[in-house]
């Protein structure tokens, strides 16, 4: 089965309206990270279908347009945003998890961040406050899923250890 697709569609999760008349991403991808940056929808990353892309994209003008391009190939990573920055985390790079982070501004500056405690891809992150995100699950090892937790503080670029989730997963 083909999961890639150039479909997009936004849903406001506030009132529930979608917009499905968008233009066509740029090509055809799975496993890339998305966020809402400063009201323009951003994707980064992701499986093309025989590569994996180090691009990110955004939507301006009715249009997808290159946006900038991360350190890396990553995908199936985590994101958040915190600070007007995309933070993007581990992820796959096709031959291995990668255990890097990065972080993208506004103006498409893209620069490394901490590495992270393990390797992992097909992870979770949430934002939790102000400073903390949660990285919960992923896959850190062939065919293994992790009931590891970290907690991450952007402002001192830490991550700590957090409760063990109930089930492994990814």
């Amino acid at each position: 089965m083909d999961s890639t697709t150039r479909k997009t569609e936004i849903v406001a999760v506030a009132n529930g309206l979608t917009c499905s008349d968008m233009a066509d991403f740029p090509v055809k991808i799975v496993g890339a990270v998305g966020v809402n940056f400063d009201g323009t929808p951003v994707i980064c990353g992701g499986y093309l279908g025989s590569s994996w892309s180090e691009k990110c994209h955004r939507f301006k003008n009715s249009v997808w347009e290159e946006y900038a391009s991360m350190k890396e190939k990553r995908g199936y990573a985590a994101a958040v945003m915190h600070n007007d920055r995309l933070h993007v985390f581990g992820g796959y790079s096709g031959s291995s998890r990668l255990q890097t982070t990065e972080t993208i501004n506004v103006d498409g500056e893209v620069s490394y961040g901490p590495d992270l405690p393990t390797a992992v891809r097909e992870h979770a992150m949430t934002k939790i406050n102000g400073t903390v995100s949660l990285l919960s699950g992923g896959s850190t090892a062939a065919n293994t899923y992790s009931a590891k937790t970290w907690y991450y503080n952007h402002d001192t670029e830490a991550f700590t250890s957090g409760p063990d989730l109930m089930e492994g997963r990814r």
